[in-house]
């Protein structure tokens, strides 16, 4: 399932950290520090899938390379709390083909990153488990056929961070529609979008491997226990959203279905009489009836 994951931090020497050093990590290269004269070796560093660096069109060839990348960038800043690179980690969809996910990722590095001039340093890790993802390592100066020049301290502001997180969403769901699949990642927070889901915890490098080697971890037991969590919640959900399709279903049968004829009115009615019958006969009392006739005769 496409998850959505977007992680940005500074790698600064303020912190005890070099460039240099996290660049052999995350190539699983060596490479030689030569401002301190300190090799960072880790050749033996597993699930690296491949890397590459992109430049801008400005850029010297010479920056291709990653150990002289890294190198200049660290003898260019004198600061004991130099800001050296900023990195964002990003976790690829599993949907997709290995290419795909390659493809997927230097489209979108090259158009937020490498088109406004930064040098990125892209390294790829997990392909072929359940959490692929991409280590994007960034120069923090401009950059002419020179070398480096001013640091850019737009780069960090808050609203480019947040245009970084939407870009990654909008492709990575172009790229999960192009290769016909359903699943998409929204790079809102859980609550915004109104679900109720727990936010899933990244395990890392180190931890995958040691889960890998049967090691329970601590950051594994609360991964798995947000994901049982999660499953319970969405199965809840989706008997509430069958429930209530039966409730709109009986409500549309009901509409639909044709009134009763009225039943037939049963009380009696009285007969109007008619206006043709005729008219009822006069009774006369037989005493009055002969006196008449005898008043008719002594006319």
């Amino acid at each position: 399932m496409a998850i959505y994951s977007f992680r940005m931090q500074v790698i600064s020497r303020g912190k005890g950290r070099s460039a240099t050093a996290a660049a052999a990590y995350r190539s699983g290269e060596q490479i030689k520090d030569e401002r301190t004269d300190e090799t960072h070796d880790y050749t033996g560093k597993s699930a690296i899938y491949g890397s590459e660096v992109l430049l801008p069109e400005n850029a010297p060839e010479r920056l291709s390379d990653r150990a002289t990348l890294w190198n200049e960038v660290e003898q260019g800043e004198k600061r004991k709390d130099a800001q050296l690179s900023r990195e964002v980690m990003i976790a690829l969809p599993v949907e997709l083909s290995h290419l795909e996910k390659e493809d997927l990722t230097r489209g979108y590095v090259q158009s937020e990153f490498v088109d406004r001039g930064m040098i990125a340093d892209v390294c790829y890790h997990d392909f072929d488990s359940t959490n692929p993802h991409a280590h994007i390592m960034l120069t923090m100066r401009t950059v002419d056929e020179t070398g480096f020049g001013k640091k850019q301290r737009q780069w960090n502001r808050k609203s480019e961070i947040e245009q970084h997180r939407k870009a990654w969403a909008d492709h990575a769901n172009a790229a999960l529609e192009k290769a016909g699949h359903d699943a998409r990642i929204d790079h809102r927070s859980l609550e915004a979008q109104g679900i109720e889901r727990e936010p899933q915890i990244h395990l890392g490098a180190k931890v995958m491997e040691m889960e890998a080697r049967g090691i329970r971890t601590r950051v594994g037991d609360e991964s798995r226990r947000i994901s049982q969590e999660n499953r319970d919640l969405a199965r809840q959900q989706a008997k509430h959203k069958q429930l209530q399709r039966q409730i709109e279903a009986e409500k549309t049968a009901a509409r639909v279905l044709p009134e009763p004829e009225p039943a037939p009115d049963k009380t009696p009615t009285l007969e109007q009489p008619s206006t043709q019958s005729a008219q009822p006969t006069k009774q006369i009392h037989p005493t009055l009836e002969r006196s008449q006739r005898d008043w008719e005769l002594e006319r």
